[in-house]
């Protein structure tokens, strides 16, 4: 029962930020680019995105970047594997984000980077508590 209160946030969140670019893009005339084709560009960006969350991101990053970073001796209080993983997200937040804007809002891009890496497993992080 819970997953399906999970899923219906879900859905209540994008419909409202999609509904958010629409509202706000209606300003003095209509504008057939800003109201209708933007937003209907965000969403398939967003969809891709939402697969890429589940698809690529956690295998590209459990599999092929954090094995590749290389290791620092001693006893360090943040994991440079947590320090590049920061980095990563920083990244996609900010490419997610300056995409979105020019689509209406980078609120979509903020919601899509954040949910890009939901899926990463690993050992020790508060999922695992």
């Amino acid at each position: 029962f819970g997953q399906a209160i999970i899923t219906a946030a879900f859905v209540d969140d994008i419909l409202s930020l999609v509904l958010f670019n629409v509202l706000f893009s209606l300003t003095g005339d209509f504008n057939v680019m800003a109201t209708v084709v933007n937003p209907i560009i965000g969403i398939i960006f967003m969809s891709i995105a939402m697969v890429g969350a589940v698809k690529f991101w956690p295998k590209a990053i459990n599999e092929w970047i954090l094995p590749r970073i290389p290791q620092r001796p001693g006893d360090r209080k943040v994991a440079i594997e947590d320090e590049a993983l920061f980095l990563i997200m920083m990244l996609v937040l900010v490419a997610y984000s300056t995409i979105t804007h020019f689509l209406g809002t980078h609120l979509w891009g903020c919601f899509i980077a954040g949910m890009s890496f939901a899926c990463i497993d690993k050992e020790g992080h508060k999922g695992h508590a």
